[in-house]
């Protein structure tokens, strides 16, 4: 099989210095490597690649008819994310602690709380939001959710109102059980929205946990265009590209779209 290109291998070692073993699926076209029972294959993307959006998701698709979900874990994100990929895959695995809300208390937080949970647990890091919420255990914060303003919706009912969530995450190496649900509960008791529309990350999610909390698969959105700054490793969407023109410091990637669900109220 050769040898792994560098961070390859640092993935390889990372799990298993955590006790998650790896076994190389062996194949020709992608670096495939098979996690834990086998339940989760994670693909390893360099960002030299001949890859197409299609064949990563064609690669999902063919797992999935096995009930085996794939995780698409490109190079930059590794490098950049490494702490918060490892406590997503723990996650998947169901290798966290797992602690009940029902032992925790609601509290809202401000935009630096958020922030500064969000950076170090969620994969995306954080983002803005209008209403930001904490679950906390013995004054510490355990998860976070976080919400858009509510938007009237033309061409619904009158006075129909949406909302979206933002971003919502656990404190790295914990599951806290019920606490998704807990603070949607709370969001949509405070302000009475119609509905609470979110996107599940294809690269990394089948969007079971928006199901099982009731959401309803409404679309799939195709793939996304990304410049990614080799000398920052920073991603840019292309309506959020700097002013700067796009030179050979940038190259083209893209992610595999995303799974909107909305939960009708």
């Amino acid at each position: 099989m050769g040898i792994k290109p560098v961070w390859q291998q640092d993935v390889i070692t990372s799990f298993g210095n955590i006790g998650i073993t790896t076994h190389d699926i062996g194949s020709l076209e992608y670096k495939l490597l098979s996690i834990g029972a086998g339940q989760v294959v994670v693909n390893l993307i360099s960002l030299k690649n001949p890859y197409r959006p299609e064949d990563l998701i064609l690669l999902q698709e063919q797992y999935q008819l096995k009930n085996i979900s794939v995780v698409h874990l490109w190079e930059d994100i590794w490098e950049t994310r490494k702490a918060q990929v490892i406590g997503r895959i723990s996650s998947i695995l169901g290798l966290n602690k797992r602690i009940h809300a029902r032992k925790t208390k609601i509290i809202q937080i401000t935009q630096k709380q958020a922030d500064d949970f969000l950076n170090n647990n969620h994969l995306q890091a954080s983002a803005k939001s209008n209403y930001k919420f904490g679950l906390s255990l013995d004054d510490q914060i355990i998860a976070v959710g976080c919400f858009s303003n509510l938007r009237y919706m033309k061409g619904l009912s009158p006075g129909y109102r949406s909302a979206e969530l933002i971003r919502f995450a656990s404190l790295s190496g914990y599951t806290v059980i019920g606490g998704f649900t807990k603070l949607l509960q709370h969001f949509v008791k405070s302000y009475k929205p119609d509905d609470i529309m979110s996107y599940a990350d294809r690269d990394w999610s089948l969007g079971k946990a928006y199901e099982q909390s009731g959401f309803k698969l409404t679309q799939v959105t195709p793939p996304s265009q990304i410049w990614l700054k080799q000398n920052t490793l920073v991603r840019y969407f292309a309506h959020r590209l700097p002013a700067e023109p796009i030179d050979d410091e940038y190259i083209e990637i893209y992610n595999t779209g995303n799974l909107k669900y909305i939960l009708y109220l």
